[in-house]
């Protein structure tokens, strides 16, 4: 299991998001009042869900705008947080070791 969220479904629901806002001007142009309001709430409800599916997350998203492809990056980072740990635990052992002594 990865920590790292591909940003695929932010993407998709901003356009979704402009999609909706680009519906709603057609509605206001035609004076299409009742498919207008319902418009508004289809959007604030695209946008609501996107703020309680980030606001879930335990950190605030980062954004990485270096070299290589998502998956290459995740897997990068992953084996830099596995190697990063094993040495933790390894500093974590000789100190408690050293304390015993």
């Amino acid at each position: 299991m990865t920590n790292f969220l591909p940003a695929g479904i932010i993407n998709e629901t901003i356009s979704d998001i402009n999609q909706k806002a680009r519906e709603m001007k057609t509605y206001l142009t035609e004076s299409r009042l009742d498919e207008l309001k319902k418009a508004l709430d289809e959007l604030e409800e695209i946008a609501l869900d996107l703020w309680v599916f980030i606001e879930r997350f335990q950190c605030e998203p980062l954004i990485y705008t270096g070299p290589g492809k998502t998956d290459e990056v995740i897997k990068r980072l992953e084996w830099a947080l596995a190697f990063s740990e094993e040495d933790l635990e390894q500093i974590l052992k000789t100190l408690n070791y050293k304390k015993k002594a």
